[in-house]
């Protein structure tokens, strides 16, 4: 799609230390905070375990691990995981559990990264032994709104910000065929600690995000009431079709130079080239569809007769 703003970019040549640590990082840690709605485990009574409201999970991940499976919308990698920490508490304690994952033959460490059917998932299976000890983990985190699973790097990454994402999550310990402790969990984030920054929330992330402050109506409006009904969606770029017609605007009037004959000359008061072009443009990245690209066109027109878009 063409791209209206320009963003100031800076090299490596400007920031040598801040890309030679990006390029050396192999972690990346997540942290989820977040509310308990349901919580269970063999440490406490059934009451003790009703009264459990906060949980802290800590994820640690090896960057370098190995990639099993990609396509277009999912990641999965193997070996990744390097430490998996759970905390739940309540007013009268917690429980924390932080069983080191091992890499042995015949251990599971899987996470996925998914963003199939628009619905962004993180998901970890551990099956892994210390001694004479089975340890058994879980974690499934599911997008409530905000997109939070970035797949545009060289390895994937999780939102940082105040957002809600819906939790459930499970440790167990075996001794044999014996399952000694278990721990589980349901909840919502009120807090995640990420590797990306999304300054707009639109689900792109910041470094490629060529509107990080993207008008975000639910609908395509026009001169700010004339409501078109197209849903205002994002592009791949960052920039929703509102910040398209809104570049127009801004590049007509500085396109726009005085003259000593304005008073004497008809006002087109129709719309620009640049925003008659826009419906085309999204059609032709696929943002929306034919029909979508008629009702803004008609959308356009009609806001310009009904009293102009200035």
């Amino acid at each position: 799609m063409k791209h209206y703003k320009n963003k100031l970019l800076l090299s490596c040549a400007a920031l040598p230390l801040l890309c030679i640590e990006a390029a050396q990082a192999e972690q990346q840690t997540y942290i989820f905070n977040g509310i308990l709605t349901q919580f269970d485990s063999t440490f406490f009574s059934q009451a003790a375990n009703d009264s459990m409201d906060q949980f802290t999970l800590t994820l640690i991940v090896e960057t370098t691990a190995v990639l099993v499976y990609a396509d277009p919308e999912t990641e999965v990698y193997t070996d990744a995981v390097i430490r998996f920490d759970t905390g739940s508490s309540g007013p009268n304690g917690g429980v924390w559990t932080f069983p080191t994952p091992t890499f042995h033959q015949g251990s599971i460490n899987e996470i996925s990264y998914s963003k199939t059917g628009g619905i962004d998932e993180l998901t970890v299976q551990l099956d892994f032994e210390q001694q004479s000890w089975r340890y058994v983990e879980y974690l499934t985190v599911t997008q409530a709104s905000t997109p939070f699973i970035g797949l545009n790097g060289t390895f994937p990454g999780v939102l940082n910000g105040q957002y809600e994402v819906s939790v459930s999550y499970e440790a167990q310990e075996f001794q044999g065929e014996t399952m000694t402790w278990r721990v589980a969990g349901q909840g919502f984030t009120t807090s995640v600690i990420g590797t990306l920054f999304d300054s707009d929330f639109d689900g792109v992330t910041d470094e490629i995000d060529l509107c990080p402050a993207s008008i975000k109506d639910e609908t395509v409006v026009f001169n700010g009431w004339y409501d078109s009904g197209v849903p205002n969606y994002v592009d791949e770029s960052g920039c929703t079709i509102m910040d398209h017609y809104a570049v127009c605007l801004v590049e007509e009037e500085e396109e726009q130079e005085p003259s000593r004959f304005s008073w004497v000359q008809p006002t087109y008061s129709g719309p620009s080239y640049c925003e008659k072009q826009v419906a085309y443009g999204l059609v032709s990245d696929g943002v929306i569809d034919f029909s979508e690209s008629r009702t803004l066109r008609r959308a356009l027109y009609d806001a310009y007769r009904s009293g102009g878009i200035r």
